[in-house]
Protein backbone atom coordinates (compact mmCIF):
# COMPACT_ATOMS: atom_id res chain seq x y z
CA UNK A 1 0.00 0.00 0.00
CA UNK A 2 1.46 3.31 -0.75
CA UNK A 3 1.33 5.32 2.07
CA UNK A 4 1.90 8.75 0.48
CA UNK A 5 -1.73 7.98 -0.88
CA UNK A 6 -2.99 6.87 1.92
CA UNK A 7 -2.03 9.72 4.06
CA UNK A 8 -3.51 12.17 1.51
CA UNK A 9 -7.42 9.95 1.87
CA UNK A 10 -7.09 10.64 5.71
CA UNK A 11 -6.17 14.14 5.35
CA UNK A 12 -9.55 14.81 3.23
CA UNK A 13 -11.48 12.75 5.23
CA UNK A 14 -10.29 15.15 8.05
CA UNK A 15 -11.55 17.64 5.87
CA UNK A 16 -14.67 16.02 4.87
CA UNK A 17 -15.71 15.69 8.58
CA UNK A 18 -15.39 19.51 8.99
CA UNK A 19 -17.39 19.72 6.10
CA UNK A 20 -19.82 17.75 6.89
CA UNK A 21 -20.29 19.20 10.53
CA UNK A 22 -20.38 22.58 9.60
CA UNK A 23 -23.28 21.60 6.81
CA UNK A 24 -25.38 19.51 9.67
CA UNK A 25 -25.10 23.27 12.55
CA UNK A 26 -26.37 24.95 9.95
CA UNK A 27 -29.12 22.66 9.50
CA UNK A 28 -29.52 22.94 13.04
CA UNK A 29 -29.63 26.79 13.30
CA UNK A 30 -32.41 26.50 10.15
CA UNK A 31 -34.61 24.00 12.24
CA UNK A 32 -34.07 25.88 15.72
CA UNK A 33 -33.76 29.50 14.95
CA UNK A 34 -32.10 30.22 18.37
CA UNK A 35 -29.40 27.75 18.35
CA UNK A 36 -26.01 28.96 18.57
CA UNK A 37 -23.65 27.44 15.94
CA UNK A 38 -19.97 26.96 17.29
CA UNK A 39 -17.33 28.93 15.60
CA UNK A 40 -15.18 26.70 12.95
CA UNK A 41 -11.87 28.11 12.45
CA UNK A 42 -9.31 27.60 9.92
CA UNK A 43 -6.93 25.94 12.61
CA UNK A 44 -9.72 23.65 13.76
CA UNK A 45 -9.83 22.29 9.84
CA UNK A 46 -6.16 22.31 10.04
CA UNK A 47 -6.39 20.34 13.15
CA UNK A 48 -8.64 17.52 11.55
CA UNK A 49 -6.61 17.64 8.63
CA UNK A 50 -3.46 16.59 10.76
CA UNK A 51 -5.55 14.38 12.69
CA UNK A 52 -6.69 12.00 9.73
CA UNK A 53 -3.14 12.22 8.21
CA UNK A 54 -1.40 11.16 11.42
CA UNK A 55 -4.32 8.71 11.53
CA UNK A 56 -3.38 6.78 8.42
CA UNK A 57 0.58 6.50 9.12
CA UNK A 58 -1.37 4.74 12.07
CA UNK A 59 -3.57 2.92 9.80
CA UNK A 60 -0.62 1.95 7.63
CA UNK A 61 1.67 0.86 10.78
CA UNK A 62 -0.74 -1.06 12.02
CA UNK A 63 -1.12 -3.05 8.70
CA UNK A 64 -4.42 -2.13 8.21
CA UNK A 65 -5.33 -3.60 11.26
CA UNK A 66 -4.58 -6.82 10.19
CA UNK A 67 -5.22 -9.08 13.40
CA UNK A 68 -8.98 -8.56 12.58
CA UNK A 69 -9.96 -11.24 9.70
CA UNK A 70 -12.45 -12.33 7.36
CA UNK A 71 -14.73 -8.68 7.54
CA UNK A 72 -15.56 -6.52 5.29
CA UNK A 73 -13.64 -3.22 5.15
CA UNK A 74 -16.36 -1.20 6.84
CA UNK A 75 -16.40 -3.09 9.53
CA UNK A 76 -12.53 -2.79 10.03
CA UNK A 77 -12.70 1.06 9.54
CA UNK A 78 -15.40 1.33 11.88
CA UNK A 79 -13.01 -0.46 14.34
CA UNK A 80 -9.80 1.26 13.72
CA UNK A 81 -12.17 4.57 14.02
CA UNK A 82 -13.72 3.70 17.55
CA UNK A 83 -10.62 2.79 18.90
CA UNK A 84 -8.52 5.87 17.91
CA UNK A 85 -11.25 8.27 19.18
CA UNK A 86 -11.87 6.50 22.08
CA UNK A 87 -8.05 6.56 22.58
CA UNK A 88 -6.99 9.72 20.81
CA UNK A 89 -9.89 12.21 21.01
CA UNK A 90 -11.77 11.16 24.25
CA UNK A 91 -8.98 11.97 26.72
CA UNK A 92 -8.19 15.30 24.71
CA UNK A 93 -12.05 16.55 25.52
CA UNK A 94 -12.18 15.84 28.91
CA UNK A 95 -8.86 17.41 29.60
CA UNK A 96 -9.93 20.54 27.40
CA UNK A 97 -13.23 20.37 29.13
CA UNK A 98 -11.93 19.81 32.87
CA UNK A 99 -9.54 22.64 32.22
CA UNK A 100 -12.07 25.44 31.12
CA UNK A 101 -14.98 24.46 32.64
CA UNK A 102 -17.32 23.98 29.44
CA UNK A 103 -21.06 23.47 29.15
CA UNK A 104 -22.29 20.30 28.25
CA UNK A 105 -23.14 20.90 24.98
CA UNK A 106 -20.10 22.23 23.74
CA UNK A 107 -18.54 18.89 25.00
CA UNK A 108 -20.92 17.07 23.18
CA UNK A 109 -20.11 19.26 19.94
CA UNK A 110 -16.54 18.85 20.10
CA UNK A 111 -16.35 14.69 21.34
CA UNK A 112 -19.18 14.27 18.23
CA UNK A 113 -16.99 16.64 15.51
CA UNK A 114 -13.67 14.35 16.47
CA UNK A 115 -15.65 10.86 16.56
CA UNK A 116 -16.77 12.25 12.95
CA UNK A 117 -13.42 12.86 12.20
CA UNK A 118 -12.37 9.36 13.56
CA UNK A 119 -15.05 7.30 11.66
CA UNK A 120 -14.60 9.01 8.15
CA UNK A 121 -11.04 8.47 8.32
CA UNK A 122 -11.38 4.90 9.44
CA UNK A 123 -13.25 4.17 6.80
CA UNK A 124 -11.43 6.26 3.91
CA UNK A 125 -8.81 4.13 5.13
CA UNK A 126 -10.15 1.23 4.94
CA UNK A 127 -11.57 1.38 2.25
CA UNK A 128 -8.31 2.12 0.33
CA UNK A 129 -6.89 -0.20 2.03
CA UNK A 130 -9.46 -3.07 0.72
CA UNK A 131 -8.89 -1.37 -2.89
CA UNK A 132 -5.42 -1.52 -3.34
CA UNK A 133 -4.54 -4.82 -1.66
Amino acid sequence: MDLTYLMLTGSLSGLVSVLLHSVLASAHTAVRPGAVIPPLQVSDALLHMLYGTGFALLFWLSWGLAAVVDVPWWVRGLSFGGLCWVSFAVPSVVGVALARGLATATIAALASRWATTSVIAGLACAWSWDRMA
